[in-house]
Formats: C-alpha cells, sequence, structure tokens
C-alpha cells in the first residue's frame, strides 16, 4: 500500500470530482489527501470475505467483481465495478466484516479512503454524504435484483436478467455492448459456463441481442425485459 504524492493528488482531483458525480473540489481533495493507493494484478484478491471493513475501497482504474464461493469450487458474482465507482459502502459505513470478495478483474488500481476519515467527510459534506447514501441503496436494489435472478428458473431468464442489469447499470443506454466474458455472465446468473454459452446463443438466435466479433451487443432492451420478468 503506498500513500499518494502530492503531485499525483492535483491530478487525481479532478478526475475524482469528474468519476463521484456532485462532489466539489474541496471535497474531492480532501478524499484523495486521506487515500492511498494499491495495484492489482488480474485475478488478484484486493480483500476477502470476513475482513473488517476499515476503509472504503475506490475504483481508480481497471475493473473489480464482488464475489461469494457458496462450496468449493464455485464462485457467484454479486457485482462488478469499474474506475470511478465506490463499492463495498455497506459494511464501511457499520465498520463491520466485508460480506464478500474483492478480485480484480483486469490490472486494476484501487483507492482505500480510512473508514474513520470517510465518516468524518460525510459528516461535513451533505453532497457527499447524498451521494455516499445513494449508492448505497444502489448496491441494495443491485443484490435484491441478483437475489431475483438466482429466484428465476430458466436458466435464459437468468442470463437476459444478467444482460439487463448490466445495461440498466450503465443508464440503460443502448446500443450497448457488454465487456463481460461468458464466464462472468455465467457465474452472475449463477450457472455453468456451458450453460451460459448455450442461453447466450438462444438469446441470439431468437434476436434478443446480438453477438458481433464475440461480444454481446444489445441494440432494445425489451426482448430482455419480458424475458427477465
Amino acid at each position: 500500500m503506498v500513500q499518494l504524492g502530492r503531485e499525483e493528488n492535483d491530478d487525481l482531483v479532478e478526475s475524482l470530482v469528474f468519476m463521484l458525480e456532485y462532489i466539489d473540489k474541496e471535497i474531492a481533495a480532501k478524499i484523495i489527501a486521506a487515500c492511498s493507493s494499491n495495484s492489482y494484478t488480474s485475478g488478484q484478491i484486493i480483500f476477502s470475505e470476513g475482513q473488517t471493513a476499515d476503509r472504503l475501497p475506490i475504483v481508480k482504474s481497471g475493473k473489480v467483481k464482488m464475489v461469494r464461493y457458496p462450496e468449493p469450487g464455485k464462485e457467484i458474482i454479486i457485482g462488478t465495478f469499474q474506475s470511478g465507482e465506490a463499492f463495498a459502502i455497506p459494511p464501511a459505513l457499520d465498520g463491520k466484516a466485508f460480506p464478500s470478495t474483492a478480485v480484480a478483474m483486469e490490472p486494476t488500481t484501487i483507492l482505500f479512503l480510512p473508514r474513520a476519515r470517510f465518516l468524518e467527510i460525510m459528516s461535513e459534506s451533505p453532497s457527499f454524504s447524498s451521494f455516499i447514501l445513494g449508492r448505497a441503496c444502489g448496491i441494495l436494489r443491485d443484490r435484491s435484483e441478483t437475489l431475483n435472478i438466482f429466484a428465476t428458473a430458466s436458466a435464459e431468464s437468468r442470463i437476459a436478467g444478467v444482460i439487463l442489469s448490466l445495461v440498466d447499470g450503465e443508464g440503460g443506454k443502448t446500443p450497448f455492448t457488454v465487456r463481460l466474458r461468458r464466464q462472468d455472465i455465467a457465474e452472475m446468473a449463477g450457472l455453468t459456463l456451458e450453460a451460459a454459452i448455450r442461453n447466450v446463443r438462444k438469446l441470439h438466435e431468437r434476436g434478443v441481442i446480438n453477438i458481433e466479433k464475440r461480444k454481446i451487443v444489445v441494440v432494445s432492451t425489451e426482448g430482455l425485459r419480458e424475458l427477465a420478468g
């Protein structure tokens, strides 16, 4: 873990204002000044389920997945986060254990805001507090959506629900290109890789999604919403 230097702090303030909406420069500077930074290779664990949540993680660059392991050898993705997103907000708020494991999906750099300073800045800034509470509510809604996906009997509906959640997570704008691997989609849907590949192909054949150069492209969400219920 390394503390950010002054020049790097100045560069990051502007990007943090852009990344975390509604945060002004003064608050961004306070956040950056208190952060440390660490870089991870693809597949490396950032923190593990059960560790004390003594800091708020923010993705500076790269992509992170939050996963749980219900049984040996089985992984379920319960959320993904990319550049500019704060995550693991609920445990950072209450200071209890992280409920899942964070893993870098590609070379990733994470900013860590110590929990004590995180809570102080929330009390100092209504705009930052509002942002954090809004993000926490969004994460809880995403978890509810994940439970709905797992409760769906049809594998095809599960895949549709996962893809729809990815589109909606980016504002619902189409056309939308899914950047996750088939393996990631399978883990988010609680399916095997083979089942995910098979049902992605079915969605393509039905015209619900397009496959262009092996990438899933969503032109319209109407069919996905119908399948996902």
